[in-house]
């Protein structure tokens, strides 16, 4: 990874200090193939042009070298196309996926009763933050695109939140926000989950300052507006067969893999959250408010619309989240 994957740990690591159980990237076999395929064409392309402008400059003086450099330059062009095809076919062989997939999930950040707006794409040309391969389109919405190595990191959102240049544990969340001219909330977003509190002011105690950056960081145990506050995560799962949904609160947020979902739903909704502790949250992404048959109308379901809204939200918690989850996957 390079002096970038170095520079982004031990960011992460002085910005959460005193969190135990950060992220920690483990092996990236894709990236690997990535760097390595990327050298075997520029090395490559650069020999090659270097033959043709010999070939060229010789063809009358030499002609004895025609067939060297001609063969020069077929080894070359072989060799680098065959290092392509037989990584990217060890690549689908030895990844979870089997290939490339197209997995989502859509997520809300929450706050002190404020809906926190993850940092847009800033790269120039660039319309995502974090990978080619997971990422998010300032959309609210986790795209994993490509191929899966390992599904219980790659798919993980401990490793979403760290390739947009966040953190999530259980007890601790880093958030990566926009400049500071641009606000950290969404104060004019009105869905099904209510206006904001649109109380920016109750966010700037947990805000932290780079020279280029902004960010926003929750431990449990802070208050938020007098209150005691926890970071929470919670997870709704949609069963196809039922057309029913339910949430359950995870444990573990930093290893929950998204389900292998290329819409949403039944890709997951997921609610960082950061405020009192509860068992069960009251909020919920909007691909699932609109097809909610007892909130579509909330969230902006017209009686001409009416048709989509078909699914019902189960009404638990569960005594082991969990299970519970792992029981919703199976029947999916």
């Amino acid at each position: 990874m390079g002096p970038i994957f170095s520079w982004l740990t031990n960011f992460a690591q002085s910005a959460t200090e005193g969190i135990d159980n950060l992220f920690v990237e483990g092996s990236d076999l894709e990236g690997q193939i990535s760097s390595a395929s990327l050298r075997i064409v520029l090395v490559s392309s650069i020999a090659l042009i270097v033959l043709v402008i010999a070939a060229s400059l010789t063809k009358d003086k030499w002609p004895k070298l025609k067939l060297p450099l001609f063969l020069s330059i077929a080894l070359i062009m072989a060799g680098s196309t065959l290092f392509l095809g037989a990584s990217t076919v060890y690549l689908n062989v030895k990844s979870d996926s089997g290939g490339p997939v197209h997995w989502h999930a859509d997520f809300e950040i929450w706050a002190c009763g404020n809906q926190l707006e993850l940092k847009d794409p800033f790269e120039f040309l660039s319309n995502k933050v974090g990978t080619a391969t997971l990422h998010e389109h300032n959309d609210k919405r986790i795209h994993l695109e490509g191929v899966v190595v390992d599904e219980q990191t790659d798919a993980s959102l401990g490793k979403f939140m760290h390739v947009v240049d966040g953190a999530i544990t259980s007890n601790a969340m880093v958030i990566p926000l926009n400049n500071e001219s641009e606000g950290p909330t969404f104060e004019d977003e009105v869905d099904g989950d209510g206006p904001n509190d649109s109380a920016p002011a109750l966010i700037e105690p947990f805000l932290l300052y780079t020279d280029d950056n902004r960010y926003a960081r929750f431990l449990s145990g802070q208050q938020c507006g007098g209150e005691y506050s926890e970071v929470q995560v919670f997870v709704y799962k949609y069963d196809e067969d039922n057309k029913t949904y339910a949430q359950a609160k995870l444990t573990d947020p930093a290893s929950y893999s998204i389900g292998r979902e290329p819409n949403v739903p039944p890709g997951d909704c997921i609610i960082f959250e950061f405020g009192p502790p509860k068992d069960q949250t009251d909020k919920l992404c909007e691909q699932y408010g609109v097809r909610d048959i007892d909130r579509c109308e909330q969230f902006g379901v017209t009686e001409e619309q009416i048709a989509i809204c078909e699914v019902r939200q189960l009404n638990y918690p569960a005594q082991d989240p969990n299970e519970d989850i792992l029981e919703i996957q199976e029947e999916l």
